[in-house]
């Protein structure tokens, strides 16, 4: 029986017990049309393709910036737990007179719409991360021409607000 289309590319599943209709496992590649497991080269490009059709298609809402939106000479940027240290760094940076702006993402795939405009508004943009640099790294590859300076640190600690400010200073002063 061929699967029907809801109208947001999600298809209808079948619940288990449902009668006239079988429930189907997930986990392989499925033929677009039945559901039955695919290898079939063309139908595995389609899926993919439908696959990224529905995450681009994801509402998600502007990223939004707080501190000295308009006027910052560095942006800080963040995402996840991170926020809470990043936000007292801006605090306190700007409490020594620094124009900084915080961006903290909610989402990543999709990006806000606005998050290449924004990230592109700021003389300076570091990304503050508690890992390797994942997220700079995946803002350069969809946000042509952003080079942001960057803060890693692996400790499995949270970040030192401190540490933080210190770094910010020295990326203002370059």
């Amino acid at each position: 029986m061929p699967r029907t289309v809801h109208v947001t590319g999600q298809f209808y599943w079948a619940v288990p017990g449902r009668e006239g209709f079988t429930h189907i496992l997930g986990g392989l590649e499925k033929d677009n049309q039945t559901g039955a497991i695919s290898t079939n080269p063309e139908n595995h490009d389609l899926m993919t393709r439908l696959r990224k059709q529905k995450i681009d298609n994801i509402q998600v809402p502007d990223l939004e910036v707080i501190g000295d939106v308009d006027d910052a000479d560095l942006l800080i940027v963040g995402f996840g737990g991170t926020y809470g240290h990043l936000r007292a760094a801006m605090d306190e940076l700007r409490a020594q007179g620094k124009k900084v702006a915080h961006a903290h993402f909610k989402f990543i795939n999709p990006l806000p719409k606005n998050a290449a405009q924004v990230l592109k508004k700021y003389k300076k943009v570091v990304v503050a991360e508690q890992n390797m640099g994942q997220l700079a790294a995946f803002l350069r590859m969809k946000v042509d021409g952003l080079v942001p300076y960057q803060f890693n640190q692996v400790k499995g600690q949270p970040f030192v607000v401190e540490e933080l400010v210190n770094a910010f200073k020295e990326i203002l002063n370059k």
